[in-house]
């Protein structure tokens, strides 16, 4: 088994979400420091949530597990509208209440969602879809499926937002990155820290590596093969073993959602 020597590793997701990562890394041999850099809040007009028409709608798709955290204490399925979630969390998710959803094989982002054929041309179009997603989400995916001939309504319930930044921190060894926008979180909350930008980062997309390196991170950064906790828990101990090394592990094609 895999030991990470008693190392540092800063998780910077949502306080929710970070629970098995965390456990992963203890089980390792290593310390998980928590600093959310990222709080997800319920929007509070209710309004567009109430009027998604979802009882017209022929396919309801799911954006994450925090859109099926917020949206389903409000909404009635009906048996008619086809569910589709963005991958195996958040079809989990759905199914804890009792709702079976289809997801696309990893990596879990919107380009395998599209080549899904539930959402093929002919089988979408003319059909209305309700997308369920977070305030500011990317819009790739609803204008592929209007391309292809789709009718469709973005629901957004909830929002991110920046917790307040500690007064300190103390560094770490490896800094686990999961979007963009957590890595600007972070840069903001920890400004002034020098040994941010000296710090190894682990993320989950070229995307966010190549902001990285934009906003002056000078350590190595690794791209996890997966976007998931165990890609990301791979890409720590792949880090850990080439620490202060200047090559990182092979960049994969996932992108952010």
């Amino acid at each position: 088994m895999q030991n990470l020597n008693n190392i540092k590793i800063l998780v910077t997701r949502p306080k929710e979400q970070a629970n098995t990562l965390c456990q992963m890394i203890e089980i390792a041999g290593g310390k998980a420091v928590r600093l959310p850099v990222i709080e997800i809040v319920a929007i509070e007009n209710k309004t567009a949530l109430l009027n998604s028409n979802l009882k017209k709608s022929d396919f309801a798709i799911f954006i994450s597990a925090n859109a099926v955290e917020k949206a389903l204490p409000n909404l009635d399925l009906p048996p008619q509208c086809q569910i589709i979630a963005v991958g195996k969390r958040t079809a989990e998710k759905l199914k804890r209440s009792g709702i079976k959803a289809l997801y696309p094989p990893p990596p879990f982002n919107s380009e395998t969602l599209l080549e899904m054929p539930e959402l093929q041309p002919a089988a979408i179009q003319g059909k209305k879809i309700v997308i369920f997603r977070g305030e500011g989400g990317r819009e790739f995916l609803a204008k592929t499926l209007q391309q292809r001939g789709a009718i469709v309504n973005y629901v957004n319930v909830y929002r991110r937002i920046q917790p307040p930044a500690p007064a300190k921190m103390n560094p770490v060894d490896i800094i686990t990155i999961t979007s963009v926008e957590g890595l600007k979180n972070l840069l903001n909350m920890l400004k002034g820290q020098t040994w941010v930008q000296n710090t190894p980062f682990v993320v989950i997309s070229e995307r966010i590596a190549l902001k990285a390196k934009q906003w002056g991170i000078n350590a190595p950064i690794f791209v996890a093969a997966r976007a998931s906790d165990e890609g990301i828990f791979n890409a720590v101990l792949e880090a850990k073993r080439l620490k202060g090394q200047p090559q990182g592990i092979a960049p994969t094609n996932n992108n952010l959602l």
